[in-house]
């Protein structure tokens, strides 16, 4: 017999969160009592014990069949491929969703039939390197109204998100959310966040150092530069143009000190420019520490984004291919009995 559609599918990005993911499912399943809810996690091949962990609750658990696969983008949109709910919640696994924030977004969804997504205010439970430093001065997810995308996860309209093709380009290793935003807007939605805390988030606990490194290592760099591609394609060049700004600017800077070989005064133009970019960007921050690492990050994405653009970028229309862990499966048993999802 088929169960009834529930009215919210909770999506779970998960990748070795052991030291997080009780914490996550538990606050989860305090805020959804009462709401006709699915929760359906997505991990991607944990080497950790984020499965056996996830088990001991009453969860659905998917997962990447192939190592490969693996990224941001691809875990949101295997998880949306099993929802079945009006609306879908977004969340990483090492966030802990804050009390009244899914009952308020729920009902600002139900009141304005012309929003897409509800987010709310993310809180950072740590501030351990330049890039949570940076997110915490900034406030890109913690500044409430009108927004172009969801930074930090939201309660979407299913609908709006299947008329916009997907939730998540899966061969994105970041930016999936901005991307998400951009192709609901250009189908006429609107997306808000709410002046309330929707999640407390810990984030990895690596130096600056590690984290450029790990970016660098694991694709999260070069999404600026898969996107900018995507973007051209499928029709919001416009936004990842927008995004990726501070990067182009020094990328044609450095066209003008090449064709300085032909003509010196070219050359000389660009380094003055060069400089100017340096002097205004800390007039603007007054700090030279947070000056310093925001002139060498922008050289970083320079570089990462031309990877990007040479990366290979397949449709993100592509099922997954995917493992579902059957209902009632034990961590502790010799081994796993699992039901497999076609294509």
């Amino acid at each position: 017999m088929t169960q009834p559609a529930p009215l919210l599918s909770v999506l779970i990005k998960a990748l070795n969160e052991e030291t997080h993911i009780a914490a996550c499912i538990e606050a989860l399943l305090r805020e959804t009592s009462g709401i006709a809810c699915e929760i359906i996690l997505a991990d991607s091949l944990s080497a950790d014990r984020t499965v056996e962990i996830a088990r001991r609750y009453p969860v659905q658990i998917v997962q990447l069949r192939r190592i490969e696969d693996r990224g941001a983008g691809a875990a949101a949109q295997l998880a949306y491929q099993f929802a079945r709910g009006k609306y879908v919640y977004l969340i990483d696994g090492d966030m802990v969703v804050q009390p009244g924030f899914v009952g308020a977004a729920l009902a600002e969804l139900e009141r304005r039939l012309e929003l897409a997504g509800v987010g709310g205010l993310l809180i950072d439970t740590c501030v351990r390197n330049m890039f949570d430093r940076g997110r915490v001065k900034k406030k890109p997810s913690a500044t409430p109204g009108v927004v172009p995308w969801l930074n930090g996860g939201g309660v979407y309209r299913k609908a709006a998100v299947d008329q916009a093709g997907y939730l998540a380009h899966r061969f994105l290793p970041a930016y999936e959310e901005a991307e998400l935003g951009m192709r609901l807007r250009a189908k006429g939605w609107q997306m808000v966040r709410l002046p309330l805390p929707a999640v407390q988030h810990t984030g990895h606990a690596l130096s600056t150092g590690a984290m450029l490194l790990r970016h660098w290592r694991n694709g999260y760099a070069r999404s600026e530069g898969m996107l900018l591609k995507s973007g051209l394609r499928h029709g919001y060049a416009k936004g990842a143009l927008g995004i990726s700004k501070q990067p182009l600017l020094l990328g044609g800077l450095a066209l003008l000190a090449l064709a300085g070989l032909a003509w010196w005064p070219l050359a000389v133009a660009a380094g003055a420019a060069w400089l100017g970019v340096f002097l205004a960007l800390l007039a603007k921050k007054r700090n030279l520490l947070d000056t310093a690492f925001s002139y060498f990050h922008w050289h970083y994405r320079l570089a990462a984004l031309v990877r990007g653009l040479l990366y290979p970028l397949d449709s993100p229309y592509k099922r997954i291919d995917a493992v579902c862990l059957e209902p009632g499966a034990r961590a502790d048993v010799g081994h796993e009995r699992v039901a497999e999802v076609a294509r």
